[in-house]
């Protein structure tokens, strides 16, 4: 038999609507990491990290935040946080806006109080710190003062200091309403301190929630009732901010409080059933009275709290910007009393913007549709959530450690449902002690799930595959619904989960023989052809419906299949989709020595501020382009935005008709300079992008037709027809 050897199959030429794959590195000898990225309404993006210095970003302009009090940061590594302005087309940087030296270890997130795609809002930041638990050290909150598109942000407009650790600081559970409002929680997972879901206002102090439970008065002391305008002690004015405080010893948040709604049983979101109201009273065997708590197990199904650790793990929370409500991903450390067997059991809770609960969802059955009252003895956590907006879903993406028993909903035994087959239905092969990643959506209003994959990659060496899948864009790899083939851990970046415009779902993970499509920049080798894979970061993006990957490739280093060196060294933490692609950003890591580890990722396109190879531990930036990725609603540049549009004066194309060249006179009447060059075609399409550097450019690649062509800036947008008539 034949043996094919590759290091990687590149698709270096890929070009959708004359976008050209980037892959890059950036920095110098020192540490550099890109956390996350978003693209603003007129098109250029937002790249958050952290660098050691700022030396690589040369004749660029920079803008150094300034802030009101103090941010303790005092164990920190002397690093800047920034954020890197970016032009449309990835190849130049407009400027860095960056923290004073070792204020923040980093910027971790960007998020905005607008809609996906739509007209940017206020810009809100998370980074993380470094400092003692009485200092607050742990991430820090702020809103910047501006939002690069009415002009470039100087200064914090409010920061808010997180005491976290554990859990809460590897994963920033946080999330803005769609007036300006903070959802955050603070402390620790799984551990004998403290943890609690708080609620900012639009200037950074914490407010009461009507319908939550706890609650804290101005005079200091503690309430525990609802609604908070109920309090005794003088109406709501004497409430100074409420929280969700997620502890067992001497609470009673996320249970029932009174027999009735211990007792009842209600729907599980997929044809089974639960007992309780409130997703912690499956751990104890009564109601919690707030005036005397207790914490008595084991619940009706066999589960009881962990004494060792009285603290819940608090790790995802996510707002639906047009109702206000909040989504919450939760685990609970737990014992199944059969056998004692420790455990973490996962709950999604929704409520609604006055705080009120509305469902839950364990994502498993604890009563299935033939009425047996079951556990669920392998671990699940709750590792990204995010919204749906085309379908009214809340994304959840999860991960189980095991398949023991009841798991993790399959996708093709959905009550809601029954002809849907997800991607991968099911945990395959016999390997038990490995994690894997789980995608299900569920309906915003009720919980009902009706669409789940598994995500798990393919074990090495592993047989039982199964036939080729029968879509061509998976490329022969083997249909993971056929077969039963060993899998092997696959874990996603925590909270970096995206939807589409159109419902699709882009995720970035980690995995070992992972699933390539054929439109991939860089390609898995194949099971059959004898090759050995190598650990690996990729980026996927799925159908709406999980049922395929559109588009899923590696991004690591290029490794020898034959003794697998070389890969493993990519981290990936924030990715984003974009008109024709998709966007994904993280890391290549150093030893200790300041040694990049492994070989390079195989760059393309690389921009004057990038590199091609890693200096120490290097960012790593790519954009992957697809043809069957192009979705022009993926942007915030098809009339829904509020950019200045100008079609009547400002802009003059000659000649016109034209056949290879134009020149375009744009006036210089306003300081508004121009930043990119766009031309539309008769359905409205984007068929031509690049940076205004002269006012000339090339139209030779574009067949005769009528045109629109547009000259864009940070606040304008100027328009004039174009004919292009070629002899």
């Amino acid at each position: 038999m034949k043996i094919q050897i590759m290091l990687f199959i590149l698709l270096l030429s890929i070009t959708v609507k004359g976008q050209q794959a980037l892959v890059t590195y950036a920095g110098n000898g020192g540490k550099e990491t890109f956390h996350d990225v978003f693209q603003l309404s007129d098109g250029t993006f937002l790249v958050a990290g952290y660098a050691e210095n700022l030396d690589w970003i040369n004749n660029t302009p920079a803008v150094e935040l300034s802030y009101i009090g103090t941010i303790n940061n005092a164990q920190g590594t002397n690093r800047f946080g920034i954020l890197l302005h970016l032009s449309n087309d990835l190849q130049h940087i407009y400027e860095v806006v960056h923290f004073p030296q070792g204020a923040v270890e980093d910027i971790r997130f960007i998020k905005t109080n607008s809609l996906p795609y739509n007209v940017t809002g206020d810009l809100f930041i998370s980074c993380n710190t470094a400092d003692t638990d009485n200092n607050n050290g742990g991430y820090l909150l702020a809103k910047l003062d501006n939002n690069f598109i009415n002009g470039i942000p100087q200064s914090l407009e409010w920061h808010r200091a997180v005491w976290a650790k554990s859990g809460p600081k590897d994963y920033h559970p946080w999330d803005v309403t769609n007036d300006g409002r903070v959802y955050y929680v603070s402390g620790e997972a799984h551990g004998y301190d403290w943890s609690a879901m708080y609620c900012l206002d639009q200037s950074g102090n914490r407010i009461p929630v009507e319908n939550w439970r706890t609650h804290w008065l101005s005079n200091g002391s503690e309430w525990r009732g609802t609604p908070a305008s109920s309090n005794p002690n003088g109406g709501i004015g004497a409430v100074s901010y409420s929280g969700i405080v997620f502890k067992v010893g001497g609470r009673c948040d996320l249970r029932s409080w009174n027999s009735e709604d211990f007792n009842v049983t209600q729907e599980d979101g997929n044809g089974g059933t639960k007992k309780g109201k409130w997703p912690a009273d499956f751990l104890f065997n009564s109601p919690c009275d707030p005036a005397t708590p207790t914490a008595n197990g084991p619940g009706y199904n066999g589960y009881s709290s962990e004494s060792c650790c009285p603290v819940w793990g608090a790790s995802c929370l996510t707002i639906d910007r047009m109702s206000n409500h909040v989504y919450l991903g939760i685990n609970f450390k737990s014992y199944y009393e059969p056998g004692s067997t420790p455990d973490f059991e996962p709950a999604v809770i929704a409520f609604d913007d006055q705080g009120t609960l509305q469902w839950w969802s364990r994502l498993y059955h604890e009563i299935t549709p033939e009425g047996d009252t079951v556990g669920s003895i392998p671990d699940q956590y709750i590792d990204a959530l995010s919204i749906d907006y085309s379908q009214q879903k809340l994304v959840v993406g999860a991960r189980c450690h095991g398949n023991n028993t009841e798991n993790l909903w399959e996708g093709n035994t959905l009550f809601y449902s029954p002809n849907a087959s997800g991607f991968q239905n099911r945990f395959t092969g016999t390997q038990g002690d490995i994690h894997i990643s789980w995608l299900g959506k569920l309906d915003l209003e009720n919980g009902h799930i009706t669409a789940s994959t598994y995500m798990a990659e393919l074990s090495e060496g592993t047989g039982s595959l199964g036939s080729p899948h029968s879509d061509p864009n998976l490329d022969g790899w083997p249909d993971p619904n056929t077969g039963w083939p060993n899998v092997n851990t696959t874990r996603m970046a925590r909270n970096s989960m995206k939807a589409t415009s159109t419902g699709d779902v882009v995720v970035i993970a980690q995995g070992r023989r992972t699933i390539t499509t054929s439109n991939a920049y860089q390609k898995m080798v194949k099971p059959y052809y004898g090759g050995s894979s190598a650990w690996n970061s990729f980026v996927r993006v799925y159908e709406d419906d999980l049922s395929k990957p559109l588009y899923s490739s590696l991004v690591v280093g290029e490794w020898d299949t034959l003794t697998q060196v070389g890969g493993g060294n990519i981290e990936l933490f924030g990715a984003y989709k974009t008109t024709t692609g998709v966007i994904a950003v993280g890391k290549h890591t150093a030893d200790a020595l300041g040694v990049a580890n492994g070989n390079s990722i195989p760059v393309t396109n690389v921009p004057s501020w990038g590199s091609s190879s890693p200096q120490n531990e290097s960012a790593v930036l790519v954009y992957y382009p697809a043809s069957n990725l192009y979705e022009p609603t993926d942007s915030t540049q098809n009339g829904t935005n509020n950019i200045a549009y100008d079609s009547t004066k400002g802009l003059t194309i000659y000649p016109n008709p034209a056949q290879e060249f134009v020149y375009l006179n744009w006036s210089s009447q306003t300081q508004d300079r121009p930043t990119a060059i766009e031309i539309f075609d008769i359905a409205g399409k984007l068929v031509f992008h690049q940076p205004y550097i002269q006012p000339e450019i090339s139209i030779t690649d574009l067949p005769n037709g009528i045109y629109e062509l547009v000259l864009v800036s940070k606040q304008n947008r100027w328009a004039n027809k174009l004919v292009i008539s070629k002899n």
